[in-house]
């Protein structure tokens, strides 16, 4: 019994890792000063250089004897195991939000992106367990009627839906449409069954099985962990694929009242924020950082237009540019907004 016990503890010992957990925001240097102290940076992407001895800078970067000394001034690794949810280890359960208010005069595509998603079997539908939420119940079978979107409704006359538009697009600021979508989930509890939740936007091509393979060899933390998809900005939470473990999303969802009553999410006066009010995502990212959740680098997550750091060189500012579908191998793509866009885009993920 002794030996079959110490076999037991040998192997759990040598299923655990370190990993680096990336410390929230507030607790990690500005670019330009010393950071060997908070041994991290405020600009995602960018790591803490030692250049002279006692003195270290946030760069994207460091070249030996060009830049400094360049030792990595890293924050210290944080044990972790690979998920124990599952046996698999890397179970998904996606979801998807379909606006049909969006406040823009703009024609969307998204609805019928959508149903030839589910016709085909793809993207979310592709998961162990998928669920689309939205402003209004529709049929996405067509007359069939069992599939579905789940309608969410505002919480009270304080968290409004339509309290704000984006700047840019003129679009409705989204936030309190997905935290009702995040009680949802919530409520109904059919998340609890896998690894990892995954939100995807309609137009992000997203192929579930690539993101099996790299959530397969993703070692999670016993706070959970999300991956943090955009370099080089100052929230790089991106919700075009938004990938967080079991413990992350139990974490997230057991305090969204109190994330909404300590955030001040739909306010305009948050210069890191570009003064607007936030979305789903930033909101989401702000909350789980207050509540302990782990931040993972995952910039191969998500090839995102809407990320500058993707863009090649000389399209830096062009925000239509698309990724080569025939070329990327990440899991997720964005953004695809018309449905010959987005399925020529599927179809040369297989060539």
């Amino acid at each position: 019994m002794a030996v079959r016990t110490a076999c037991a503890l040998l192997l759990i010992g040598l299923s655990l890792a370190d990993i680096d957990v990336i410390p929230p925001r507030e607790e990690c240097a500005k670019t330009g000063v010393n950071c060997v102290n908070q041994k991290c940076c405020q600009t995602t992407g960018y790591e803490c250089y030692e250049v002279t001895p006692g003195e270290a800078r946030c760069m994207k970067s460091c070249t030996p004897g060009v830049d400094g000394t360049c030792y990595k001034n890293a924050p210290a690794m944080v044990p972790s195991h690979q998920s124990d949810v599952t046996y698999s280890k890397n179970t998904l359960f996606c979801w998807e939000f379909y606006t049909a208010d969006t406040g823009s005069t703009k024609k969307s595509y998204e609805l019928d992106i959508l149903k030839t998603q589910l016709f085909l079997g793809v993207s979310i539908f592709g998961c162990e367990e998928y669920r689309v939420y939205s402003d209004v119940e529709e049929n996405l079978d067509g007359d069939v009627g069992k599939v579905k979107t789940i309608k969410v409704v505002e919480k009270d006359a304080q968290h409004p839906f339509h309290f704000a538009k984006r700047k840019r697009v003129g679009k409705w600021v989204n936030s309190n449409m997905f935290i009702q979508a995040w009680r949802n989930i919530k409520e109904e509890g059919a998340w609890s069954k896998w690894d990892w939740t995954v939100k995807v936007d309609i137009d992000a091509v997203f192929l579930p099985m690539r993101l099996r393979q790299y959530l397969g060899q993703k070692e999670v933390t016993d706070n959970g962990i999300y991956l943090e998809t955009c370099k080089y900005v100052n929230f790089g939470f991106f919700g075009s694929c938004a990938v967080v473990s079991h413990n992350a999303a139990a974490t997230y969802m057991a305090n969204l009242d109190d994330c909404e009553a300590t955030l001040n999410y739909m306010s305009a006066d948050d210069k890191d924020t570009g003064n607007q009010p936030w979305g789903e995502d930033l909101f989401q990212q702000r909350c789980m950082d207050l509540h302990g959740v782990d931040k993972v680098a995952g910039y191969d997550v998500n090839t995102d237009a809407s990320c500058a750091a993707w863009r090649p060189e000389g399209e830096k500012k062009n925000r239509k540019w698309l990724p080569d579908c025939s070329l990327t191998k990440t899991p997720a793509m964005h953004h695809f907004k018309t449905p010959k866009l987005y399925f020529d885009c599927l179809k040369a993920t297989q060539r």
